[in-house]
């Protein structure tokens, strides 16, 4: 009777791709096949080793921004580039309330984490959010993914971060306008649980980075052995 149920209710909604609207011929699945050979893990070895940058020196061994001062996070990475059938996801994710896309987006996180090579992190953490997104959203879409890919990696998850301003959204803003927003201020609660612990950190999307550098000074009052970030998306500079 279900799949009886099922094809009934595929006939008078046929199931769409999540990013293109093309109709699926199988309707199991989230995106067509064109979408989901999209779907490529970003090539750590291309990227800076400490904020995933483009602009990457082989010779020096981390791009010119890095180079120039000493970065706080001992390794950043994402998944994907902010675009095409990746952005999508992320934006389901965050804005249309469809959490069930966390599980998929935890297992590719997980993977780029297993060719990152970094340490098995002791602590996962999600980069937390104002109330107020939280209070209209009903989720933090980090904590989600943090969940998800702790599953996999069998870490615990942690949130000994919090978050008291920055109530404003940054969707749209350039570099420098987000750049200039640095007004969130984000802080420890609890020290005792980070000491001598190695700690992944876990976003949707990065940007500048600032957000990211902010948890990561946050954290090391704490007395980790190292933070690592790792995200879903890095948006293109």
């Amino acid at each position: 009777m279900k799949r009886i149920f099922d094809a009934f209710l595929n006939l008078i909604y046929p199931p769409i791709c999540l990013h293109c609207n093309s109709k699926l011929s199988d309707p199991s699945t989230l995106l067509c096949a064109q979408c989901l050979s999209l779907l490529e893990l970003v090539d750590p070895q291309e990227r800076c080793p400490l904020c995933f940058s483009v602009n990457y020196c082989t010779k020096k061994r981390r791009c010119d921004e890095c180079y120039k001062r000493h970065p706080i996070l001992n390794g950043l990475a994402a998944s994907f580039d902010y675009l095409g059938p990746a952005a999508t996801l992320v934006k389901k994710l965050k804005y249309s309330n469809q959490t069930y896309l966390a599980e998929g987006c935890g297992a590719y996180l997980a993977a780029q984490f297993l060719s990152l090579e970094w340490p098995m992190p002791d602590l996962i953490v999600p980069v937390p959010i104002a109330f107020t997104h939280l209070f209209e959203r009903g989720f933090n879409q980090s904590l989600l993914l943090a969940e998800n890919l702790a599953k996999i990696l069998q870490c615990p998850v942690v949130q000994p971060l919090k978050r008291t301003s920055g109530d404003y959204s940054q969707a749209g803003l350039n570099k420098m306008q987000r750049l200039k927003l640095e007004g969130s201020t984000i802080y420890l609660k609890k020290k005792q649980v980070l000491q001598d612990k190695r700690i992944l950190l876990i976003d949707d999307v990065t940007t500048t980075g600032s957000t990211l550098r902010k948890c990561a000074e946050a954290l090391l009052e704490g007395y980790p052995t190292s933070v690592h970030a790792l995200c879903v998306c890095k948006a293109l500079e």
